[in-house]
């Protein structure tokens, strides 16, 4: 049971990755620049980290991961499972299966993104289990 509870966790860590690269690509679109990486990438970056804090603090007690090392399993974890659904999702739409070069650029993607959002999210949670109720919205003196 643990072990599917961390690969659910990783598979959706990996689709909030990848969809964060769509949302990017619309905001390229409406953006109008001619800077597809600048635009994209840095708006999907901030998109899957924000994402991915989001699911993992505020949807804690549904993903319930407990220990530190959870943390790490389904960051290390994400890598395949990001790369199962993005190779499903790229044969479903184009009839043909991605190339090794998408993949690993996809790995080189995930891998900062992933890190500074379980890193925030672990921040965070370690925070508020020390705070007692109400005290995270205020301001220390």
């Amino acid at each position: 049971m643990h072990s599917l509870k961390l690969i659910l966790n990783a598979t959706m860590v990996g689709v909030l990755n990848l969809a964060s690269f769509v949302i990017g690509f619309f905001i390229f679109r409406m953006s109008g620049s001619g800077e597809q990486r600048l635009i994209q990438g840095t708006a999907g970056f901030l998109i899957a980290v924000t994402l991915v804090v989001v699911w993992l603090v505020i949807f804690r007690k549904f993903n319930r991961l407990k220990v530190e090392y959870d943390y790490i399993r389904v960051f290390l974890l994400a890598f395949p499972c990001a790369t199962v659904v993005f190779v499903l999702v790229h044969y479903v739409v184009t009839g043909y299966l991605t190339g090794i070069g998408n993949i690993i650029a996809i790995g080189a993607y995930l891998f900062p993104m992933n890190a500074l959002a379980l890193a925030i999210a672990a921040a965070i949670i370690r925070r508020m289990e020390k705070a007692p109720r109400g005290a995270l919205a205020a301001e220390p003196e």
